[in-house]
């Protein structure tokens, strides 16, 4: 059978074909965002004192409205979470620093470890506290997280970060007195003998974790001839699941959201500081860290999302992360040194990144990422050199290109099926493959040619997030979608896109975003009065941070000279420059510990 196709046929069929390329090769995409959201993204109050600048809040927060204390109803305290809105079979297993362990589990773990612990330290005065001393590796976390979901009012838990604080901490009358000190097996010796001198033998328990096989029972005996009550952390499992601990009477109170459930110490300079941080504190945090995303892009167990973070669990952020992961359903797992140790000789960051998609472990390689600058820094070095040994990297450079100018970014072009995918699979184990569907960078904002590349190589946004040890959630934060960046073709040439400088020599960076949702800021100083009579108003406003919101921590370690002012204001101790669009550039090269007024 014949078929005779007319010349009216043949024109369409070009038009459609010629159309169909069109729109594949040479249309502008959509943005992701539109670009009026990024034109202003904080709102300033119209009113304010004379050295500040007005009150800035996220623009989709608003002046006037409640800020967020909870991602949900259901979370009034910290241990809320591990009821979270699972919506796989709460028998499934998932991974929690690198340890399978259902939902039903972990409510088990968290329901055993007070009673576990009253029953291996019961002449503890009440309120006491626990205090934490372990290494912050992804081999030792995992009982740091689960202390502090199982905190209690009267047992609040103090994390230290490195060794050196511990002496004081014993001593110290801005918390509870150490009722017990948890310590790895390495730093045994050395604890015993700053308990004994700061405490004697009195009322001081020690709990030891990393010996289950308790190969150093002599020292162990050597401690307990002080009077010291040393026990292994197993122990808390095989004395709250005895049938004895089945008619134990549990006098915990319960908690309320108010309560103090932990604190933390830090080194700002030389100079230490002790945060105190409630349950709302947390929970708040915890709202804050989830805002950042779009509401189909936050982690959950539906999506089978596994978080990986490079903030240790020391730090409030760091616990913020691994809590709101718990919370979500998703898996968790840390970025750094598997050896226990605080300050390692060399760091690898490229290797800490590789080792998270090592199939021999049988673990789930991430789909969020939170990274530090440094490991950033590895892993973009890495896929800039695969990249620019492929022939076809100007043509494919140019394509993705085109679409991160108009504001849209994917990973189902022809190109990433092409190149970009098979790259990144090959790239330190495929951490950035396609299984990658969020980065955040948390910590210094990088330089625009950095950023650049980032979204070019990932070809996935970089959310930049800003921390301080006095909140539980970020200060600054990018939006999800925002593509600003000063172009890609630099990363072709044989340039250091990490040396960007400004007309003065500075190193130039990109901005850090506008306030957290529910986070205020103002910037106080003699030079912002002199920002705000600039004629035109064009020109950013410098000025010192500080910060007020639910999110935000006060610091307990001064009685007479505290960071937080009579409305609440806390100094962070840092210094940025606000936008006209709203987002806040964070000043480093005018970085320095504030010196504190009497």
């Amino acid at each position: 059978m014949d078929f005779e196709i007319d010349n009216l046929t043949v024109i369409l069929l070009f038009l459609l074909a010629t159309l169909a390329i069109y729109h594949r090769f040479f249309s502008t995409p959509q943005p992701l965002v539109h670009p009026l959201l990024l034109g202003k993204q904080s709102e300033v109050s119209s009113v304010r004192k004379s050295g500040e600048t007005g009150i800035y809040r996220s623009w989709a927060t608003g002046q006037g409205a409640p800020l967020t204390v909870r991602p949900a109803n259901s979370v009034k305290i910290v241990s809320d979470v591990v009821n979270g809105p699972k919506i796989t079979d709460p028998t499934k297993q998932r991974w929690i620093l690198d340890v399978p362990i259902t939902d039903e589990g972990l409510s088990e773990i968290i329901r055993l470890i007070p009673i576990g612990l009253s029953l291996l330290f019961p002449n503890l005065p009440s309120p006491s506290s626990i205090i934490s001393l372990l290494p912050p590796s992804p081999s030792t976390s995992l009982p740091l997280l689960l202390l502090s979901i199982a905190s209690t009012k009267d047992k609040p838990l103090v994390i230290l970060p490195t060794p050196k604080p511990l002496s004081s901490s014993l001593k110290s009358t801005a918390h509870p007195a150490g009722g017990i000190v948890v310590t790895y097996v390495s730093l045994l010796e050395d604890v015993i003998e700053e308990i004994y001198e700061s405490r004697g033998s009195s009322s001081v328990g020690l709990l030891l974790v990393g010996d289950p096989q308790k190969k150093s029972e002599s020292m162990v005996g050597q401690a307990k001839s002080k009077g010291i009550n040393v026990k292994y952390w197993e122990e808390i499992w095989e004395v709250a699941e005895a049938p004895e601990a089945q008619t134990q009477v549990d006098d915990t109170t319960e908690n309320a959201y108010s309560d103090v459930h932990s604190y933390y110490y830090s080194e700002q300079g030389d100079e230490r500081v002790i945060t105190k941080v409630t349950h709302i504190n947390v929970t708040a945090g915890i709202a804050s860290l989830l805002s950042l995303f779009p509401a189909d892009k936050r982690p959950s167990a539906a999506l089978h999302d596994t978080v990986a973070s490079a903030v240790p669990l020391t730090t409030p952020l760091g616990m913020t992360i691994a809590l709101a992961s718990v919370w979500t359903g998703a898996s968790f797992r840390l970025i750094g040194n598997y050896e226990p140790t605080w300050d390692p000789e060399e760091v690898d960051h490229a290797s800490e990144l590789e080792v998270l998609a090592d199939k021999e472990k049988g673990l789930p390689k991430p789909t969020i990422l939170f990274i530090s600058p440094k490991h950033h820094h590895a892993l973009l070095n890495r896929l800039q050199y695969t990249f620019t040994s492929h022939p076809f990297a100007t043509l494919a450079a140019r394509h993705k290109g085109h679409s991160i100018r108009a504001g849209h970014i994917d990973r189902d072009s022809l190109w990433d099926r092409v190149l970009w995918s098979g790259m990144r699979e090959n790239v330190l184990g495929g951490i950035a493959g396609q299984r990658l569907r969020g980065v955040i960078l948390v910590g210094d904002a990088p330089p625009p040619d950095a950023l650049g590349a980032s979204h070019l190589l990932l070809s996935l946004p970089l959310t930049r997030l800003h921390p301080s040890p006095y909140s539980t959630g970020p200060i600054f934060v990018t939006h999800f979608y925002d593509l600003q960046s000063p172009g890609v073709g630099h990363i072709l040439k044989e340039v250091d896109m990490w040396e960007n400088k400004t007309s003065t020599g500075g190193k130039e960076i990109v901005h850090s975003g506008p306030p957290a949702s529910n986070v205020e800021v103002v910037l106080k100083g003699d030079r912002v009065d002199e920002g705000h009579k600039e004629e035109g108003g064009n020109k950013p406003i410098k000025g010192r941070i500080w910060i007020r919101g639910p999110s935000v921590l006060d610091r307990v370690d001064r009685e007479q000279d505290r960071e937080r002012d009579n409305d609440g204001w806390v100094d962070i101790g840092e210094y940025a420059k606000v936008q006209t669009n709203g987002t806040f550039i964070v000043d480093h090269s005018s970085l320095k510990v504030a010196s504190k007024k009497q």
